[in-house]
């Protein structure tokens, strides 16, 4: 299974647009990790080619059906999604790794820093896209591909990248391999 994974848009479609017209058809799945989950319906509305997405309420979303958390299923792996702010603690990834433990979850995709990062610690994938149009730290817009197969048949793939070129022309850039 193929996931694009977004967070951080802040009400600016536009680069959700450009990942879209390229990759839209070619993923199974769009999370959006909050902070502009109004995005996805603007972006479909622009006529993109949308997979089943799903989203999370970030801390300047104003939605309050939309949830804080998600459990995600990419085959027989559990996937948790929330936007970051209630278990960022300083500089521990320990409370992802608790809840991610708790639910019996493989991986654990959150946002709210604008700055992409991935990682396996104790044998949980935590995932941070980046943001799509308010990118901190060393890299432009961001955002993730997860290819996710089967229990059994390999480890979690992910793929960051950056979105280069005009919104009309986008390209990508691997960020991280």
């Amino acid at each position: 299974m193929r996931i694009l994974v977004v967070s951080d848009t802040h009400g600016d479609p536009r680069g959700l647009v450009a990942v879209l017209s390229k990759l839209g058809r070619s993923v199974q799945m769009l999370v959006h990790l909050g902070d502009g989950v109004s995005d996805v319906e603007a972006a479909a509305r622009y006529g993109s080619p949308m997979p089943p997405s799903y989203v999370v309420r970030g801390n300047v979303d104003t939605d309050w059906s939309t949830p804080s958390i998600r459990q995600l299923w990419a085959f027989d792996r559990k996937i948790l999604a929330a936007h970051g702010h209630m278990y960022l603690k300083g500089d521990s990834f320990q409370p992802f790794i608790k809840a991610a433990r708790r639910e019996g979850a493989q991986a654990f995709f959150f946002g709210h820093t604008h700055i992409p990062f991935w990682a396996v610690m104790n044998g949980i994938l935590l995932l941070n896209p980046g943001s799509l149009t308010r990118p901190r730290g060393n890299f432009g817009p961001s955002f993730a591909i997860v290819e996710a197969p089967p229990a059994g048949m390999g480890p979690f793939d992910v793929k960051m990248y950056q979105l280069i070129g005009s919104a009309s022309r986008p390209r990508f850039s691997v960020i991280r391999p």
